[in-house]
């Protein structure tokens, strides 16, 4: 079984890249940029840019599910984020399709739900337009899981750090093992439905979000943000914090 990794220069692309190698799991690793450091033993490293279909198309050959980690991270213009992180998404989606792939797990956002206030109801909110392109990408995985019978899961990662630095990540953090975890039993356990939506986080005491999915997954996380109360207490007002607070660009 051969994986793919999208984005895989990327922080969490490389952490993951490096463990699932570490446990003996063929890899094929796709990013724009060659990595910092050289790709793990028997990991192969394709360059490409997920703009171009036919480039994505041939990555995706022979793979058993895709790792889509690629894109861009932080809040920009509009046309930026269609053009990474939704025509990119469609792009890795439409190869999978043609190539016959099963499995697309897609790496989406906490912050699609980032305007709702803290202790409120769950919603769809996006708190910025890095957040409308992954909560984009999230009904492009649920379209090609209905029409296409591909199986996605759409990972809304929380804040990935090596540990926990500031207070709203009491709730949010997402630790690089738990990560690897998550992500990796997500591209290979059995799923209950086609289209599957899960948060990313650790096992914070504190999470503001539902563990919905996780025991499907067979996810058990290692690491609990409470093991570092050195971050201070919670005072967000909203669960996407600062991308909440800051205006749009212009």
């Amino acid at each position: 079984m051969t994986l793919l990794i999208t984005g895989a220069a990327g922080a969490i692309g490389t952490r993951l890249a490096a463990d699932l190698a570490a446990q003996g799991v063929p890899l094929r690793l796709l990013d724009l940029r060659h990595p910092d450091a050289p790709a793990p033993p028997g990991a192969e490293f394709v360059r490409a840019d997920l703009r171009d279909q036919g480039a994505v198309e041939a990555a995706t050959a022979g793979i058993s599910a895709v790792v889509h980690l690629a894109g861009l991270t932080h809040e920009g213009p509009f046309a930026a984020m269609v053009e990474h992180n939704i025509t990119g998404t469609h792009h890795v989606l439409e190869a999978a399709r043609r190539q016959r792939v099963p499995r697309v797990v897609l790496a989406s956002s906490h912050h699609v739900t980032g305007m709702d206030p803290v202790g409120g109801p769950e919603l769809l909110a996006p708190d910025s337009f890095y957040a409308v392109s992954k909560a984009a990408a999230e009904s492009l995985g649920q379209l090609y899981a209905h029409k296409t019978g591909i199986e996605v899961v759409a990972v809304r990662i929380g804040s990935y750090r090596d540990r926990p630095s500031e207070p709203r990540h009491r709730a949010t953090w997402l630790s690089p093992r738990d990560a690897t975890t998550l992500l990796y039993a997500a591209a290979t356990r059995p799923l209950p439905a086609r289209f599957l939506t899960v948060y990313g986080t650790s096992g914070n005491s504190e999470c503001w979000w539902p563990r919905t999915g996780w025991d499907a997954l067979g996810y058990r996380p290692a690491d609990n943000a409470s093991q570092h109360p050195e971050t201070g207490p919670l005072t967000d007002h909203h669960t996407g914090g600062a991308f909440a607070d800051h205006e749009l660009p212009a």
